[in-house]
Formats: C-alpha cells, sequence, structure tokens
C-alpha cells in the first residue's frame, strides 16, 4: 500500500497532524497500536480553553468540566489564584480524554485520513535514496506500508524517531514520572485544578487535583526521575491523599501511571521524516502537559506536509520549516519555561513559601517575567539574586 503520509500514533499530535495533512489534499493513513482510539487514558486531562481557537471539537461530550482557574499551595499552605487564561496550557477545561482523542480521530478521518487500529510500526523501509516508509505488523500479518513522509506521534518511547537515528533520549534530569487517581467521594473547590508544591510532596515536580464532576477528581503526582525510585511516585501519592481529609475518604475509579517528558524539544526532521508532540519533547517543561503543544505542533506539521506533498519535496530543508515555524511559537515559550524549570529546581521549600506570600495578593493582569520579578522581590528583596536566571526567560 502506498500514501503520502503514513502517521504512527493516533493521540492528539497524530490525529492533528493527519487532519491537517489531509485538509491540504494529501493522502494520509494512521497506524494505531492499540485496538481503541483514546484508551487507557495516560494523562491529567486538563487542557487551556484555547483549544476552542482551533474549532477541531464537536459537541461537550468530550469535557468533563469547565474551570475558572488554578489555586497554586506552597509548602506552608500559602495560595497564589489564577484565573483560566493565565494559568498555563493545562487549566481551562478537565477532559474526558478518551472522548477528546476519539474526536481527534474522528476529524482527521472525516478529512480523508484513514485509520488502521491493532497496527503495530515495528521498523523503517530504508532503501539506497533514504526512508520510504512503515514496517508494520496487524496480528500475525506483517507488511510494508510505503510513503513519502513518515511521521512519528508515537509518545514519549517513540521508537520512530530512534529507528530513523534521531537524538531522543531522555536524562533522568529531564524526565518526570508519574502516578495518578481517578477518585469518587472527594471535595475540592469546584472551578479550579489546584496544584501543590514542596520538596516533600514532590520533588521536583507537583501534585495536581483536577475536578471532574460532582465529587470525582484526577488526583496524581509528577516527580523529576532524578530525584525518584521505583514506587516512589505512588507512595508519595498515597501519601498525600491519606493526609489530607477532603481526598482521604475518596475511592479509586481508575488508577494509572508512567512518565513525561520535561526537556527541550529535540530536533526533529530529517528527509522524509517528522515528530510531532512527547515524540519530540513538544511538552510543558514546568508542568509536562503535552496537548495544547501538540495542537499547535500538529496543525503546523500538517501544514507544512500539505505544501511538501503539493511541491513533492520531502527533503529536510523543506520539512524543516515546520520546525522554523515552531521556533517562532511555540518553541519560545518551551524555552522560556525549560529555564523557569531549572530555576524552580534550585528552590528549597523556604524559597517557595516567600515566592508564594509575595504572590498571593497580586494582580496578575499585565503579566511579564519582569513585572513578577519587581513584584516577589519588592516583598522578598533576598530572592533577587536567585530569580536572576528568569531574565533570560523571556
Amino acid at each position: 500500500m502506498k500514501y503520502d503520509v503514513v502517521v504512527v500514533g493516533s493521540g492528539p499530535a497524530g490525529s492533528v497532524t493527519a487532519r491537517f495533512a489531509a485538509e491540504s489534499g494529501a493522502k494520509v493513513l494512521i497506524i494505531e497500536r492499540r485496538q481503541e482510539v483514546g484508551v487507557p487514558v495516560l494523562c491529567a486531562e486538563g487542557i487551556s480553553k484555547k483549544v476552542d481557537g482551533y474549532h477541531l471539537l464537536e459537541g461537550k461530550h468530550w469535557m468533563a468540566a469547565s474551570m475558572d482557574g488554578a489555586r497554586i499551595f506552597s509548602p506552608d499552605g500559602t495560595m497564589v489564584k489564577l484565573s483560566a487564561d493565565l494559568a498555563g496550557a493545562e487549566t481551562g477545561y478537565v477532559l474526558n480524554r478518551e472522548f477528546f482523542d476519539k474526536e481527534l480521530a474522528r476529524g482527521a478521518v472525516n478529512a480523508g485520513a484513514k485509520l488502521m487500529l491493532n497496527t503495530c510500526a515495528i521498523g523503517l523501509i530504508k532503501k539506497e535514496d533514504g526512508i520510504k516508509g512503515i514496517k508494520a505488523r496487524q496480528f500475525d500479518d506483517e507488511f510494508d506500508i510505503y510513503a513519502d513522509i513518515v511521521v512519528g506521534a508515537d509518545g514519549v518511547e517513540s521508537k520512530v524517531g530512534r529507528w530513523a537515528g534521531m537524538n531522543t533520549r531522555l536524562k533522568p534530569h529531564d524526565l518526570e514520572t508519574c502516578a495518578q487517581y481517578t477518585l469518587a467521594n472527594v471535595e475540592f473547590e469546584e472551578g479550579y485544578c489546584d496544584f501543590y508544591l514542596g520538596k516533600k510532596i514532590a520533588p521536583g515536580g507537583y501534585v495536581w487535583v483536577f475536578p471532574k464532576g460532582k465529587d470525582v477528581a484526577n488526583v496524581g503526582i509528577g516527580i523529576l526521575a532524578s530525584l525518584s525510585k521505583p514506587g516512589e511516585a505512588k507512595r508519595l501519592l498515597d501519601h498525600f491523599i491519606a493526609s489530607h481529609p477532603e481526598l482521604n475518604k475518596g475511592e479509586p475509579l481508575r488508577f494509572l501511571a508512567g512518565a513525561v517528558p520535561v526537556a527541550r524539544p529535540v530536533e526533529a526532521t530529517k528527509d522524509n521524516l517528522l515528530l510531532v508532540g512527547d515524540a519530540a519533547r513538544q511538552t510543558d517543561p514546568i508542568t509536562g502537559g503535552g496537548l495544547m503543544a501538540s495542537i499547535e505542533a500538529g496543525k503546523t506539521a500538517g501544514e507544512v506536509i500539505g505544501e511538501a506533498v503539493e511541491t513533492q519535496r520531502f527533503d529536510k530543508e523543506t520539512l524543516s520549516t515546520y520546525e522554523e515555524r515552531l521556533k517562532q511559537t511555540l518553541y519560545q515559550k518551551l524555552e522560556r519555561n525549560y529555564i523557569v524549570k531549572e530555576t524552580l529546581l534550585d528552590f528549597d521549600d523556604k524559597t517557595l513559601n516567600m515566592l508564594a506570600d509575595s504572590l498571593k495578593d497580586y494582580d496578575f493582569e499585565g503579566l511579564s517575567t519582569l513585572s513578577l520579578i519587581k513584584a516577589l522581590v519588592a516583598k522578598h528583596p533576598t530572592l533577587l539574586m536567585r530569580l536572576r536566571p528568569l531574565l533570560k526567560a523571556k
């Protein structure tokens, strides 16, 4: 079989890439190793309301709850409240992720893309003149899928990038290990996603509480892999839940564990191939969230693929237009947040408490890095030297 594009993975990055490529006139195939799109759920399920501006979703079945904002708690319990539009890419809606992924895949199919389930990529088709497609397996049947462009949208453990000889390796310092319960019979502040910081609570990361319904919430943790050990994420999460009366009566409806990259994006293109989403490390280094980044990157990738198919040019120079466009938008934010992540890792709990104390009554309208640092230093001048690296985070 022959296509213009074969996309490995039907998550948000893959489906959005496929949709925009198909809308541009490309003949697109998505292959998904699982038997159902969106299952199992491996996500905290938070996303910014900016997703509405992409017009990718119909109905409301994909949305569990709409958020007014976020509350961030320092180790001593000091709270900083942010409106949804200032709280980052993970606050706005809490999703029914299974339906969200299906809706994005439906949009790709409606645009003309084909979708094959139970189909694993097992290697690249390589000829003397380059990459020519994907070797695939469906049940016991192995076959070749020829394509001018291969898209690796196969997540944090991306094999496509590795097969292509691309450097996608993650250091423990740039990886978060995560665990999450969906709990019923819990209490929370309606309309707010809560984040809890502290070296003892979640070293190098945070605990989150994302409301999904009347008494149901996702309660999870992410901790830096370099500060973790086997089972540590679940142990710390269980301790957090047990020590909070509003949560400790909850009963689990679901448990999941996984990992997310908190690195800088990697080089994501070469002749006849590109990476998108977690496979390209296009996640927020502060939060580990990647849904909005996957949608933005997927749209850009799909449009560039459409242009490549139209001109019949599939070399790295042509495909790297995708990365050049992202460097003007998404990558600037990710680079800024990587610097912020690195700075926060050096902060002890006392410093985090000082930060929260400085910001608890701060008016975040017209927020900028410089104005934020000025507000912090005005109340706690000793923070100046520790915050200087943030001046690079434009």
